[in-house]
């Protein structure tokens, strides 16, 4: 397990609507560039990481879940790759302090990787997030 924190000024709801509403999540994620319902708290997520110079498409099925304090996404990519995502989030003051703990669960030695590019991209997510 990875744990990240993030310190944005915006308030809670706002994040987690960001974070649960497929629109808004692609809005702010720098790598997912389109989400399609499936059912209930159900989607297909279509993303874009560029390899080395190489920029590699895929899809995969998610789900996310919201609590009145916290938000979990679960995704299994491709079948070899489980990745669960648990945020959670404290105000202090006009700052929201978000805890993520993060879940890589693989065949393929890809979790140090993983780990690296979920810090960089949530970091770009939440300063994002915070701009809108």
């Amino acid at each position: 397990m990875k744990k990240l924190t993030f310190k944005i000024k915006r308030d809670v709801s706002t994040i987690m609507d960001h974070l649960t509403n497929a629109e808004k999540f692609v809005s702010v994620h720098p790598l997912i560039y389109k989400m399609k319902r499936l059912g209930e708290n159900k989607y297909k997520v279509y993303e874009k990481i560029d390899v080395g110079n190489i920029p590699y498409r895929f899809t995969y099925k998610a789900f996310i879940t919201q609590n009145k304090d916290s938000v979990q996404i679960d995704a299994s990519v491709m079948g070899i790759t489980n990745i669960s995502v648990h945020f959670t989030f404290l105000e202090e003051g006009d700052f929201t302090l978000i805890t993520e703990k993060l879940v890589v669960k693989s065949i393929l030695p890809v979790k140090h990787f993983l780990h690296k590019l979920f810090e960089k991209q949530h970091q770009i997510m939440f300063n994002t997030i915070e701009k809108v």
